[in-house]
């Protein structure tokens, strides 16, 4: 029996890959900080833990690893990533746990869209640097603007996203007018003038700090996301895929297609920053169709399913990589289309509580 920890309980993409690899012989504890999860019905076990930044909720993550004879714990949660990688030696030695995750500096620079644009602007390799987009990073309110004012004098299209947040967090494109249409549907709004941002900045005191803001070239075109398997720096497998539709930061559908120049992309990023295990990169074509990275999420993410179905299961093959068993990839197939969907599920039955559920 695997018993295997994820510490966002709100995957299901991985929980059904986990099922798929070992059948009955997996057990999933799933943790969350929302005692209403849904989630907590397709999972073995389910406890409420709030994240947070202190040695507190390492220890207590320790404390339910020794109590559910966890094998492999999996990071999930965004801005836990850096401090369960530089806790991972602290965690194995006081559990019998393995901790699926990359190296503490990989995670540190993937995780953080400005430092990422940052170090792969400076590669030595000429294609890593092109395929940055144009960008600045804006630390204060008068770098935001001054950030927006130059790249918009170049003629290129801005945006402005949050260095570290996940499903479009903080994203805005920056327009000279906003259509009636998309001004009246505050929902699905991700546009601003100058002046809204201004106006939206003004109420803002002088001493407060604002996010950590990326401002870069906005790309109009066609996004595909890369699911990757990796070993120290070395591409093993390459899932390409082309999102057909988004809603809310997230892919809801997409189609397997195989694509040479992203798969060689993403052997040269691997590479430079020596990642390991499995991490999705995305990229935006821009308004000349030329590839430009958006982001990486070094970690399992929600569309990890796909890639079983295309022919690789990452979570049984990242689980083979930290056991040092061998794995064999085959290439993806393409075609596959995917589309997300809600459900409802029964929770009365059950009252999660901080100790689990009852």
């Amino acid at each position: 029996m695997l018993n295997v920890l994820l510490t966002d309980a709100a995957f299901t993409g991985l929980i059904r890959t986990l099922r798929d690899a070992y059948g009955a012989n997996v057990r999933i504890i799933g943790l969350s900080g929302d005692p209403y999860t849904a989630h907590q019905e397709l999972l073995d076990e389910f406890l409420v833990v709030k994240y947070s930044r202190d040695l507190d909720y390492v220890d207590r993550i320790i404390q339910i690893a020794n109590e559910f004879s966890v094998d492999v714990m999996i990071p999930i949660i965004t801005d836990e990533l850096e401090l369960l990688a530089e806790k991972r030696t602290y965690i194995e030695q006081s559990t019998n746990a393995k901790v699926l995750i990359a190296s503490f500096n990989s995670i540190r620079i993937a995780n953080d869209k400005g430092l990422l644009y940052d170090a792969l602007s400076h590669s030595i390799d000429p294609i890593i640097r092109d395929v940055v987009p144009p960008f600045r990073i804006a630390k204060t309110k008068a770098d935001l603007f001054y950030a927006i004012r130059e790249l918009k004098a170049s003629g290129r299209g801005v945006c402005m996203k949050r260095c570290r947040g996940e499903d479009a967090s903080g994203f805005y494109r920056i327009v000279d007018f906003i259509p009636a249409a998309d001004f009246f549907d505050e929902k699905d709004r991700r546009s601003l003038t100058t002046d809204d941002l201004e106006n939206k900045l003004r109420s803002i005191g002088e001493d407060e700090a604002i996010p950590e803001y990326l401002v870069s070239e906005y790309l109009p075109g066609a996004e595909w996301d890369c699911d990757v398997l990796c070993r120290d720096g070395e591409l093993l497998c390459v899932t390409t895929r082309l999102n057909l539709q988004m809603f809310g930061g997230l892919t809801s559908v997409l189609r397997v297609e195989s694509n040479p120049t992203l798969e060689a992309h993403c052997g040269r990023i691997v590479k430079e920053l020596k990642l390991s295990y499995a991490a999705c990169i995305s990229f935006r074509e821009d308004i000349s169709g030329v590839y430009k990275l958006l982001e990486i999420n070094p970690r399992m993410m929600g569309n990890i399913l796909v890639s079983s179905w295309a022919g690789n299961n990452y979570a049984k093959m990242c689980v083979d990589l930290l056991n040092g068993h061998p794995i064999s990839a085959t290439v993806p197939k393409s075609g596959i289309v995917s589309s997300l969907y809600y459900d409802q599920m029964r929770l009365d039955r059950k009252i999660p509580t901080e100790e689990g559920t009852k």
